[in-house]
């Protein structure tokens, strides 16, 4: 199997081409399901917005302040563990691990601490990704480290249409904000939560169209 993870204004070329995996270190075994081939040149948003659709996982995507990270991959017969070693080698800024079936993808330097913010209780039924996301960042303990951390939420650059259209039900207790996202997305079939660190305090949760 060929597959090409193209978005517009982005150089995609297929073939098999094999990289050096030296210095990188796998962290999980390798999936059962490999791709032929990948090729990719862009934002590292973009191709592991891909990977839900190739691998069948759901992807939790925490971003630093930098808006676009350029990364390169050639690699053929490629587990998920192949592809998301060589994201990290092009892109040095981040780690990632795989819990079940999700990728989680943060920065080396360190995650936000927002995100390990313990949620007593979450339960939402019938609404969209996007009214889930809302109500899970006016929790009062989802506020209170948001004081305590002199955080902002704002709009997101974009806020795609799925996130409106997508419908789910969730009931948690006890689990992390990043946990929480995670289980947002795996159940809305949004497949990839996105939050972004913006300077002086600012952050925004969004997906992306695919």
């Amino acid at each position: 199997m060929f597959i090409s993870f193209k978005r517009i204004g982005v150089a995609v070329v297929l073939g098999i081409c094999a990289v050096s995996m030296s210095g990188v270190m796998a962290q999980q075994p390798p999936a059962r399901s490999t791709l032929r081939a990948i090729t990719y040149e862009g934002d590292m948003t973009n191709v592991l917005s891909a990977l839900p659709g190739a691998y069948g996982v759901t992807v939790g995507l925490e971003l630093d302040s930098q808006r676009y990270r350029h990364v390169g991959i050639a690699l053929s017969d490629a587990t998920l563990t192949d592809v998301m070693n060589a994201i990290v080698q092009a892109a040095k800024k981040y780690q990632w691990r795989q819990t079940g079936e999700v990728v989680e993808v943060w920065p080396v330097a360190g995650g936000n601490p927002l995100l390990e913010t313990r949620i007593n209780n979450f339960n939402v039924k019938n609404v969209s990704a996007l009214e889930a996301f809302n109500r899970l960042f006016t929790l009062p303990e989802v506020l209170a480290n948001m004081r305590e951390l002199n955080l902002q939420r704002r709009a997101p650059d974009e806020s795609p249409d799925k996130l409106i259209s997508s419908r789910l039900s969730v009931s948690l207790e006890g689990v992390t904000l990043r946990e929480a996202l995670n289980k947002i997305a795996q159940e809305s079939h949004i497949e990839i939560w996105i939050f972004r660190n913006y300077p002086n305090g600012f952050f925004s949760i969004t997906s992306v169209d695919r």
